[in-house]
């Protein structure tokens, strides 16, 4: 085995694109490589398409570039870009196929996703800028979140001590010896520069163009400054436009200053050496930015550029900058006026920009690419090597429904002890046997989500040395399939509830109670969470998906009629499929005529026809939660009924009718046996944050599967 640490980087810019972050993530891979003590490999979110960024990393010995787009990673489908959350997901997946060393994150989403593998968040090293930069921003769920990132990861690296009393602040009893300063990085400064008096009347800019940056009132600006300095010039470098939502021509006015504007010459993007080479020719570099960022802990690179370039630099007087490079640096600028009025004195008094050039060379002079390999070198030589993967579990998953088991496997997934082989049924009993029949040969474990066709064709056709475990929901005792099965060659059925188990052994008489156990859906927290709720929402009822007719739609029409009689600003919405876009609702008499008299009912009431909305299916129900203060569950039975658990992890209060089971599961408290208690429930019931009962955590859930699983 070599002695060389495997790396991965897996930070969330796109180095297609050129700005101080994807600087950032090119130069820390190239200085871990400079070490000479491991091997890396750098994941992207799109195929590298040029090579200003990528072609450093392409010559650089043991680096290997992972295009994380490639459809090999995502079963064949194709994108252009991959999210901040794929990113997450793909690197669990790559260090359980062979595990790495260390891995080096940049990015709120992506840390947030590592969070469900535990063993892969151990050996990073965290780096994050797009968090609230002030305590007082935090909610409650987000102190979470950071706490148990930092407290997960083996390193924090901080930009400046400002992030570094964030994270100390934020997580009081924070290991302080994980905390480590990693301030920007710049190009190992030249042996001689030369000096400002010697240099032509030009500023530039490299990077981003965007409104907080104040790039185009720099640009436009710039006509003033050169009716003063006719020999003067303005290079700008880059081309990463950004759309600004309360500036709609914002990316199209930046376009056509750049293209325009006299005496200005765009350069579009540049390798990071021809950047330099032009710093070496300029007066001043500019990092004007607007006042909102005046508080930020966060200082940009390019300020250290142009310090190692030997130019001064025009930038914002705040409490960060001050500290940097003194109350009295010559170049601060906190308004227009005083950019344009600096910007002359830049160009035209070589005396002060030398000044602050001398100031910002010393600033520069600590923030070197050999400083920063030598403190990576200490920092790899005290990571662990990561121990040597053991052989996974093959799981076959098979089942024409597979949604409430997506997340479950993910979290099984990032154990390390799983590897997971999909066979997708069309239907209740409708498959591509071939296909089943190859997947078999590969499984230690048969997975039947749904006891339906699926458990019934694999008990008669699993080998002797395979384990069956499967989940039995609630429309299982209303077919044959079970009884068709060879119950001789299940090992194990779990139920999503106690009543549903107790009503299914008295159907299926005779199955040994032993082969069984009782494990929960989980509740996902963090999908669902507590957002601030509107203020109609105190009173909105809500439901989610009302078919079949056992969902009892009608009862919730009741509730919302007695509670107008009383104050007309209640309403009921209704989140999910229209209960007559379902084919097979329309094939039943029983149920189609059940709910033409609902909406009979509702569309001649005049105190009903605006109170009820529907609302469409889609991956929103967090957000949808939101308006609702009361989430409903006004059936005549359940197995489960998930929509309570998330509306409660929402922060609405649940009004639960008493169905077989419910109190047990969902506690006495929200269970209401008449439309007088339901209605006493919403009008006196208070909104607040809960806790859903812990046995339904996804930890707890997780941990009862892998016992099933595993014997």
């Amino acid at each position: 085995m070599s002695d060389l640490k495997r790396v991965l980087i897996c930070a969330n810019p796109d180095l297609n694109y050129i700005d101080g972050s994807s600087i950032w993530a090119q130069t820390i891979a190239l200085a871990i490589t400079a070490t000479g003590e491991a091997e890396v490999e750098f994941l992207t979110r799109s195929t590298p398409a040029r090579d200003e960024l990528y072609g450093p990393l392409k010559n650089s010995d043991r680096l290997t570039i992972l295009d994380g787009s490639d459809r090999k990673y995502w079963q064949g489908r194709g994108f252009a870009r991959i999210t901040p959350e794929m990113m997450g997901e793909l690197a669990i997946r790559l260090d359980q196929a062979e595990a790495y060393d260390v891995i080096i994150v940049r990015g709120l989403e992506i840390a947030t996703q590592l969070l469900d593998a535990p063993d892969v968040l151990a050996k990073c090293w965290i780096y994050l800028t797009d968090i609230p930069q002030s305590v007082a921003e935090y909610t409650h769920y987000q102190r979470l979140i950071m706490q148990s990132v930092a407290q997960g990861c083996q390193r924090l690296l901080c930009q400046t001590e400002g992030f570094k009393a964030l994270w100390l602040s934020l997580v009081p009893d924070l290991d302080t010896a994980k905390v480590c300063l990693y301030t920007p990085v710049i190009p190992d400064l030249p042996t001689s520069l030369p000096p400002i008096d010697e240099r032509p009347q030009r500023a530039i800019y490299a990077g981003k163009f965007k409104g907080d940056w104040m790039t185009l009132a720099m640009a436009e600006a710039w006509p003033t400054i050169h009716g003063e300095l006719p020999s003067s010039e303005l290079l700008m470098i880059g081309d990463k436009i950004h759309d600004e939502p309360d500036q709609p021509n914002y990316a199209a006015c930046m376009l056509h200053a750049l293209k325009h504007t006299q005496g200005l010459v765009w350069l579009g993007a540049q390798p990071r050496d021809a950047v330099q080479q032009q710093l070496h020719q300029a007066r001043v570099g500019l990092s004007w930015r607007h006042e909102s960022m005046n508080n930020t802990v966060e200082y940009s690179t390019k300020i250290l550029e142009y310090g190692g370039a030997g130019c001064a630099a025009i930038l914002n007087r705040n409490s960060l900058h001050e500290q940097l490079l003194g109350h009295d640096y010559p170049l601060f600028a906190n308004s227009s006026e005083e950019f344009c009025h600096q910007l002359m004195r830049a160009l035209n008094e070589p005396q002060v920009a030398q000044q602050a050039a001398d100031v910002l060379k010393q600033l520069a002079e600590r923030h070197t690419f050999t400083t920063r390999v030598d403190e990576i070198h200490q920092w790899l030589a005290e990571a662990p090597k990561a121990p040597k993967p053991q052989a996974k579990t093959k799981v076959l998953v098979a089942g024409h429904d597979l949604k409430f088991f997506t997340l479950l496997q993910k979290k099984l997934e990032a154990t390390g002890q799983f590897e997971f082989l999909i066979d997708q049924w069309q239907g209740h009993n409708k498959h591509d046997e071939a296909q089943s029949r190859a997947l078999l040969e590969k499984a230690d474990v048969i997975f039947c989500e749904w006891c339906l066709g699926n458990l019934k064709w694999y008990s008669h056709h699993k080998k002797p040395h395979q384990r069956l475990v499967a989940r039995f929901h609630a429309q299982e005792t209303r077919v044959r399939y079970m009884h068709e099965a060879n119950w001789d060659a299940i090992d194990h059925i779990s139920f999503v509830s106690e009543h549903t188990r107790r009503f299914a052994l008295e159907i299926f008489q005779g199955f040994p109670t032993a082969k069984t156990s009782v494990i929960p859906n989980y509740l996902d927290d963090t999908k669902f969470t507590p957002k601030k709720k509107t203020g109609e929402a105190r009173f909105t009822l809500g439901i989610v998906g009302v078919a079949p007719k056992s969902k009892r739609l009608d009862r919730a029409i009741d509730l919302l009629e007695a509670l107008l009689e009383e104050d007309s600003r209640y309403c009921l919405r209704i989140k999910g499929k229209h209960p007559l876009d379902y084919g097979w609702l329309l094939k039943r008499d029983d149920e189609l005529i059940f709910y033409r008299e609902v909406f009979e009912r509702i569309n001649t009431s005049p105190t009903l026809r605006h109170k009820v909305i529907f609302d469409p299916p889609g991956d929103d129900v967090n957000d949808w939660f939101t308006m609702v203060g009361f989430i409903l569950s006004p059936s005549d039975h359940e197995s489960f009924h998930m929509a309570i658990g998330e509306g409660i992890l929402t922060g609405a209060k649940p009004v639960i009718w008493d169905w077989d089971g419910a109190a047990v599961l969902w506690g006495r408290e929200h269970i209401v046996d008449n439309l007088n208690k339901a209605a006493e429930i919403v009008r006196f019931g208070v909104i607040k944050n809960q806790n859903p009962p812990k046995h339904m955590a996804m930890d707890k859930v997780k941990d009862c599967w892998i016992s099933k699983f595993i014997k």
